[in-house]
């Protein structure tokens, strides 16, 4: 009797941790969100309002903004103004892919951010407000109420 009762108590025991660590995970990946949304919402105001240069969006944006995505907007800076760093979207990809990796976000918002680098610059805007926010809310309330992201009706 004793023994059951003691691998009762082990089941819950586990199980409850397993439930504070899966937690503590979703509300990580939900700060994360909320950074980057707050990210999304400075970038679209500077491409709308400042008229300047790219590199300088992204160094006048990543001194109000913290770690990874400090690091992702000053090597965005940096690799605008070489001659040799290719295309807009190679270097989008490139700077989501080596700084954002590791950064929280889950997997799909990643790959959302870096499928974003291919857009043009004039519809990065209409794509801000249109279609990046807006999925990104809604994993943003899958995320507060624990619901899988494909049951919201997130579109891949």
């Amino acid at each position: 009797m004793l023994l059951k009762i003691s691998g009762c108590l082990l089941v819950i025991a586990a199980t409850t941790l397993t439930g504070i660590t899966r937690a503590d995970k979703i509300q990580e990946q939900y700060r994360q969100m909320r950074v980057l949304q707050r990210l999304l919402y400075m970038l679209e105001s500077e491409i709308r309002y400042a008229h300047t240069h790219l590199g300088e969006i992204f160094l006048r944006v990543s001194r109000r903004v913290k770690e990874p995505y400090r690091d992702w907007l000053l090597s965005m800076e940096k690799r605008m103004g070489q001659t040799d760093s290719g295309t807009f979207e190679t270097i989008w990809r490139q700077a989501v892919t080596v700084n954002l990796s590791s950064s929280g976000l889950p997997a799909r918002e990643v790959d959302r951010l870096s499928q974003l680098g291919a857009q043009q610059i004039s519809s990065l805007v209409k794509i801000f407000r249109a279609k990046i926010l807006p999925q990104l809310r809604i994993s943003l309330a899958a995320r507060l109420g624990n619901l899988p992201a494909q049951n919201v009706g997130i579109q891949a």
